[in-house]
């Protein structure tokens, strides 16, 4: 039946069915046809995978980078980047991935930072003569530091799932999320360079530093939940409740938020939440089948029969990762693999920390491989450009995100120094 159930699963996405209902509809099949499992099983699991308290935090941060979009930030963020990278040779690409770094400090989600940013910056790099699968390229890869810069939506669902302290994700995350962002800016530039896209004039002091002063409500945001997470203040949930607060609150004093605009932006949270929950749900589903029948004790078998060496195992479960992520997303991934992998990162003494944040990093980089890559989707949608030509422009900046992993994986510290200083071990 396992067998059976996994050939429906990779059946039905194959054949185009969203990934939610392709992995709920297999997991139906198991339990419908076992002899010992109650169909009720079904609708239960689901309901407890997504009644957590930790989750909650979903949705608030999904509203709150809703309402920082809606706000006017984005375009304070790019203008910021603009003051402080535009000068660099091919200025906009510089400044599409460090308006994704600053953005993912607020919305946690690489689809929002795609949407957001790249709606901005594609254009304008079209403008200006760019390539427009090149600039479809920087913005899908750039929005992959979403989830990795705190807050991340993907670190609470692995927080929630294994009761790993959010605070130390979220810390963990700070330095990945700008080693893959220095990697992307290396490559932009030297791809910049052999095409000669033009650098964007240097700013003046004080044109840089009214540009910082506008921006500051946004850089506040992260300070504000990291910080109130760390001091205890709240916890990451509630951290969430301050984000849509306080995005409220920018977008009153911009103006740039009207009453009559509230609905809009809260039924397009309210969708999007859907949307992840159940895709949540049916993960946590197909994982618990997984688990019930020991197949975390299968896997650590099976890696133990290859290998004693942590970093080598660690490498596999990556390679396994990678490929997952090019068919499922990062919301499918983390609650399916996560209590299959835990066990076996115990055996071999592999910090927690560094694991969920390495597996984060790898999953959202799923975004950028075909066949599902909605980051890809979402870039070419924005651009008008073809799949493959996107495709093709982004494997650089796909090898440089990959080497970033591996850098991560080899060197423990980048992601366990700052949690350990701040919050102790």
């Amino acid at each position: 039946m396992i067998i059976i159930m996994l050939i429906t699963f990779l059946g039905l996405m194959l054949l185009g069915m969203p990934i939610g209902f392709a992995t709920a509809i297999a997991s139906s099949l198991f339990i419908i046809t076992s002899d010992n499992l109650p169909s009720i099983l079904l609708p239960q699991r689901m309901f407890v995978a997504v009644d957590s308290f930790p989750l909650m935090a979903i949705p608030l941060f999904i509203l709150a980078g809703e309402l920082m979009n809606s706000g006017g930030i984005t375009k304070k963020i790019v203008h910021l980047a603009s003051a402080l990278v535009g000068h660099i040779t091919g200025g906009l690409a510089h400044i599409t991935i460090l308006a994704s770094m600053i953005f993912a400090g607020m919305s946690g989600s690489s689809a929002a930072a795609a949407a957001s940013v790249g709606g901005m910056m594609v254009p304008a790099m079209e403008k200006e003569g760019y390539d427009a699968d090149f600039g479809a390229a920087v913005t899908a890869c750039s929005a992959v530091i979403g989830p990795i810069i705190p807050p991340s939506i993907a670190m609470v669902m692995y927080g929630s799932i294994t009761g790993y302290s959010i605070g130390k994700l979220f810390l963990g995350g700070f330095f990945p999320g700008i080693i893959m962002g220095l990697s992307l800016m290396f490559v932009a530039y030297l791809y910049s360079k052999k095409h000669h896209y033009m650098a964007k004039p240097k700013v003046s002091r004080i044109e840089a530093w009214v540009a910082f002063k506008d921006s500051i409500a946004a850089l506040l945001m992260p300070i504000i939940i990291i910080g109130g997470i760390l001091s205890g203040v709240f916890t990451a949930t509630e951290a969430g409740v301050i984000g849509v607060v306080y995005g409220l609150i920018i977008g009153f004093l911009y103006k740039q938020i009207q009453i009559r605009d509230i609905p809009h932006i809260f039924l397009k949270a309210a969708v999007t939440t859907s949307t992840v929950m159940f895709i949540i749900g049916a993960a946590m589903l197909l994982g618990w089948i997984l688990t019930s029948i020991q197949m975390p004790q299968m896997i650590t078998a099976t890696l133990l029969g290859i290998s004693d060496n942590p970093l080598m195992i660690f490498f596999l479960i990556l390679i396994l990762l990678f490929v997952l992520g090019c068919f499922m997303i990062d919301a499918a991934i983390i609650p399916l693999v996560t209590p299959l992998f835990i066990p076996v990162i115990k055996q071999y003494g592999i910090d927690p920390i560094q694991f969920g944040i390495v597996m984060c990093m790898m999953t959202t980089t799923g975004g950028v491989t075909p066949p599902v890559g909605n980051l890809l989707y979402i870039a070419c949608s924005i651009s008008n450009a073809s799949v493959a030509k996107v495709i093709k422009a982004s494997v650089p900046f796909l090898v440089a995100l990959l080497i970033s992993i591996l850098v991560c994986m080899l060197f423990p510290q980048i992601t366990t120094f700052l949690p350990n200083l701040i919050m102790g071990k």
